[in-house]
């Protein structure tokens, strides 16, 4: 074919090509639109929802933790006081020691009191004899009564005989009433009898009175006496050391001082104006610089009645354990207090809309990301720096709406974004 002819074909060729070529196009066009992929379908029905960040409810504090400055006390503090009066002689523990109750630890001088105790037992052995005596007489009483007893009886009866006599005439008259007056006689010797056997039985009952004071007065002496040892009133650490040996001590006078130290009160000033924050039982967290970063935990033990007339602060004491004793009086305490709605659920205050409602998560499909929101009443007890305190309306672990794009209704199903708990 000649070079004219070829260039008359061509025009058609590329006619017959671009026909076949857009034929082709034409039909891809129609198989894609009469059987859709169903991951694109998915794909646009989910751009269609809402896209949320769901949080989990988590219980916490509002307010952040308080750290004060205390200073370690002992739990309790216990003087030695002495009971008697005498020069002190020996003493023999020094601040720092460890002492336990009942352990002897000093003695005053006892001679007075050594001396007292033997003048009242010599007046025990004289009150003793004149019981003796008063019994002694009580039994010559008792032996006279039976004499009298007997002489009663014969006099009665010599009376009544020559009473007979006498009516017989066989005696005078006057004869038989000098029996009968040596029987009236004798009856009252008998009665004087008997009252002296009650004199000797009431003198009897005072000496033995007598005897028992005396005794009482004798244990008293001898405790005073006892009282000359120095004992240990309590078990704990002496912390301070008020008389020394050769000291007089009078009665009364506070000789040492012991600290009981198994466990440690930390005394802390607190403004009046974080005593909401406290409660009694409530668990502090505390540090000494004598023991680095180590934390021991204590619980407040007590709350003053008052505050501080100038200062406008509330003492409080910590209670802390310290089996081990390492824990020493006068150490520079760091007292940490978490705040009180420790209990609460806390969540951003950017997630509460309009009035007081939240929207929470109550149906999830892990699988396609998505879930279904209903919105919910809370109650607010306090809010602080972004942030509320929830006491009812959300539970702990509940999952709440945090963000979202656009405003969500009741029952609406969401998109869960990446960044969802």
């Amino acid at each position: 074919m000649s070079n004219s002819e070829k260039s008359k074909y061509l025009p058609s060729l590329l006619l017959i090509l671009l026909c076949m070529l857009g034929g082709c196009n034409l039909n891809s066009q129609i198989s894609s639109s009469a059987s859709p992929d169903p991951k694109i379908t998915q794909s646009k029905q989910k751009s269609q929802l809402t896209t949320v960040d769901v949080k989990i409810a988590q219980v916490g504090n509002l307010s952040n933790s308080r750290e004060y400055v205390g200073t370690t006390e002992p739990i309790r503090e216990t003087l030695l006081r002495s009971q008697v009066e005498g020069k002190l002689l020996e003493l023999t523990v020094e601040v720092g020691d460890r002492v336990s109750k009942g352990q002897v630890i000093g003695r005053l001088d006892s001679s007075l009191l050594t001396a007292a105790v033997n003048r009242e037992t010599a007046e025990l052995a004289s009150l003793e004899s004149e019981l003796a005596s008063a019994r002694i007489r009580v039994k010559n009483a008792e032996l006279a009564l039976e004499e009298a007893l007997l002489r009663l009886a014969q006099a009665k009866s010599d009376a009544q005989r020559y009473s007979e006599l006498a009516e017989k005439g066989l005696i005078s008259s006057q004869e038989a009433e000098s029996f009968q007056t040596t029987a009236e006689v004798a009856e009252k010797t008998v009665l004087v009898a008997q009252e002296s056997i009650n004199i000797a039985k009431q003198a009897v009952t005072a000496s033995i009175g007598q005897v028992e004071s005396q005794k009482e007065a004798i244990a008293e002496a001898a405790q005073r006496q006892a009282y000359s040892q120095l004992v240990a009133p309590a078990t704990g650490i002496v912390t301070t050391k008020i008389n020394e040996p050769g000291n007089l001590i009078r009665e009364g006078e506070e000789i040492i001082e012991i600290g009981d130290f198994s466990q440690v009160k930390v005394v802390v000033p607190l403004s009046e104006l974080d005593l909401g924050q406290i409660s009694l039982g409530k668990s502090a967290s505390l540090t000494f610089d004598a023991f680095g970063e180590r934390i021991f935990t204590g619980e407040i033990s007590r709350i003053a009645p008052a505050a501080n007339s100038s200062t406008r602060q509330i003492p409080i004491e910590i209670t802390v354990s310290n089996s081990e004793n390492q824990i020493k009086g006068g150490l520079l305490t760091r007292v940490t207090l978490a705040a009180n709605d420790a209990t609460k659920v806390i969540i951003p205050e950017s997630a509460v809309v309009e009035d007081n409602y939240i929207f929470v998560l109550t149906q999830e499909d892990l699988a396609a990301k998505q879930g279904v929101v209903s919105k919910r009443k809370i109650v607010i007890s306090d809010r602080l720096e972004g942030k509320v305190a929830i006491t009812t309306g959300l539970k702990p672990q509940e999952k709440f709406v945090l963000r979202t794009g656009q405003p969500l209704t009741d029952g609406e199903t969401v998109s869960l974004s990446i960044l969802s708990e």
